[in-house]
């Protein structure tokens, strides 16, 4: 485990999927992220790479060729990353191909994870690398789960999704009401449509709080937006995505996905995104 730490808060950043696996209030004594209990999702804060959920048909072709992933939201999520820098200042992980990886998805990649914490504001840096000789499309979001609720005497009712515009943007998938620059959490607006998504999502940050406690999520840059939880999960995800899952099916090639990225050899992608706690 690898940690940062100021006086506000403490970060420890796992080898395994690069998960931050805590995210501690030294002010409140709170911990704000999911602890990943099997029982309820044993995820945490998975890196979705090189594809935001699945295809249709849980298949895809690319080059004339047909590939699958073995599970949703790509390998990364349980790929073992190597420390490459932990000096209290910065944490690295990185991911690169292997045999696995290269026959689900055939493209030579390196992936960096870069975590700098100040204050009580960790941002975290994406680097992905095209170390191949063809042009490398994919998908890229992020997952993180933060406990919902954060105090005892509790229930997710107690909380709200804050958005720092006003919000009337197409929901793909989701039955809730939406008042202007809120979301009343309950389970009940999860049923039977698991995850609310937001397409050009207007606001900056998008918050989980009860008006007192509570993680802003930075959305700056990505184009979709999720909220994701089931019921009586202790814990809500916000996911900011440049890329998304198929709703619906969709018959073309990987690399003609609605948000793929497409990354010329020999070049690199950056992307990031901060979680703030309050």
């Amino acid at each position: 485990m690898f940690k940062l730490e100021n006086n506000f808060a403490s970060v420890e950043v796992s080898e395994q999927a690069a998960e931050v696996v805590s995210f501690f209030n030294k002010e409140n004594n709170k911990e704000y992220m999911w602890k990943g209990d099997p029982k309820y999702w044993a995820g945490r804060n998975p890196i979705l790479f090189p594809i935001v959920g699945n295809t249709y048909n849980k298949k895809y072709t690319l080059y004339g060729k047909e590939y699958a992933f073995k599970t949703n939201h790509g390998f990364t999520r349980n790929a073992k990353f190597k420390c490459v820098k932990s000096d209290g200042n910065e944490i690295i992980m990185r991911l690169e191909d292997d045999e696995d990886t290269y026959s689900q998805y055939p493209f030579h990649f390196t992936l960096d994870a870069i975590y700098k914490l100040d204050g009580k504001v960790l941002t975290i840096t994406y680097v992905i690398t095209n170390n191949d000789e063809k042009d490398m499309p994919f998908g890229f979001g992020l997952h993180p789960a933060f406990n919902c609720p954060l105090n005892e005497n509790e229930t997710i009712k107690d909380y709200y999704i804050k958005f720092t515009n006003n919000e009337d943007n197409k929901n793909l998938i989701g039955d809730f009401e939406l008042k202007g620059d809120r979301i009343d959490l309950s389970y009940e607006i999860f049923e039977g449509n698991e995850t609310i998504v937001f397409e050009n999502i207007n606001s900056l940050y998008v918050s989980l709080t009860n008006g007192k406690n509570g993680v802003k999520v930075s959305a700056m840059g990505y184009k979709w937006f999720a909220i994701w939880t089931k019921n009586n999960f202790p814990f809500v995800c916000l996911e900011p995505w440049h890329s998304h899952t198929d709703f619906e099916e969709v018959k073309v090639d990987f690399d003609k996905r609605e948000g793929t990225i497409i990354l010329k050899p020999n070049n690199s992608y950056t992307t990031s995104y901060t979680i703030e706690i309050f």
